[in-house]
């Protein structure tokens, strides 16, 4: 299966980034049906990115007009899309990541757990649960027989959540991001590797990267970018450092049943 990352600049404008999202997706009509992924993942906060810690987030409903029209181009390419970004749902806002399928209609797939409550030396304290509420559970889905595995940003460092995953053999773990680049150049790359040889599975997480300038006021926030794909044996097979762009990346289960014939973990599991 060949997957697409997208490495996004995304602002606190909902159209401005679903403008740059369709750009991305479009892109793909000139390129033969053959040619085309299956499935292209977005990184965190697609469509909407606070920037100022007081304005208020733009959740979207799964009826938005936005997904109306992300299910036409779906349909139209036969490519899956997988957005991470704000959604209201059970009257509650939920960081969340949507799928969506040709001709089939958005579905939330999986809530974020662990929510970004930190504060760094020298860095205003950020406090993602005084907006969104924690999701309980963690999600598999299906894609033309390949397994995924769901996750966000910050749940990377919970290895719980990955063991999940592990036990139940999933191909391929998502890990849409929005690092800072403070912990990022300390501690990204080193989590997806650990999650890929733990779990043996490909870990594939694209993210917002640069610097992220309101669209009303001065004020900016910067993210770490480093899209990165990791293979089930924890090798980085590739990686976007900075800028908007894609990374395009062939997923073969076959990998991950060798690295598990090779280290059978399954078998000397003991805590459960």
């Amino acid at each position: 299966m060949k997957i697409v990352l997208a490495q996004l600049n995304s602002v606190n404008n909902i159209e401005d980034n679903f403008s740059a999202i369709e750009k991305t997706i479009l892109d793909f009509k000139k390129i033969q049906p053959m040619d085309r992924p299956r499935l292209i993942v977005f990184p965190e906060n697609s469509l909407f990115f606070r920037i100022d810690e007081n304005e208020k987030i733009q959740a979207l409903g799964s009826e938005h007009k936005i997904f109306k029209s992300l299910e036409k181009l779906s349909a139209e390419l036969n490519i899956y899309f997988h957005l991470t970004t704000a959604m209201h749902d059970q009257n509650k806002i939920w960081n969340a990541s949507v799928l969506i399928l040709p001709n089939k209609k958005t579905e939330i797939i999986y809530k974020k757990i662990h929510l970004f409550d930190i504060a760094l030396d020298g860095q205003k304290p950020i406090r993602e649960s005084d907006v969104f509420s924690h999701g309980e559970k963690s999600a598999v889905f299906e894609i033309d027989r390949i397994k995924f595995g769901s996750s966000i940003c910050y749940d990377l460092r919970f290895s719980e959540l990955y063991s999940q995953y592990a036990k139940s053999e999933v191909d391929v773990i998502l890990v849409p991001a929005a690092f800072l680049v403070k912990t990022g150049m300390a501690h990204w790359e080193i989590l997806l590797r650990a999650r890929a040889i733990e779990s043996q599975a490909f870990v594939l997480a694209p993210a917002q990267a640069g610097k992220h300038h309101s669209t009303t006021s001065e004020q900016f926030r910067e993210t770490f970018g480093h899209s990165l794909a990791v293979n089930p044996w924890g090798e980085v097979i590739a990686v976007k450092p900075d800028g908007v762009g894609l990374l395009s990346i062939d997923i073969d289960s076959d990998k991950c049943r060798q690295v598990r014939g090779q280290i059978p973990m399954r078998n000397h599991r003991r805590l459960f």
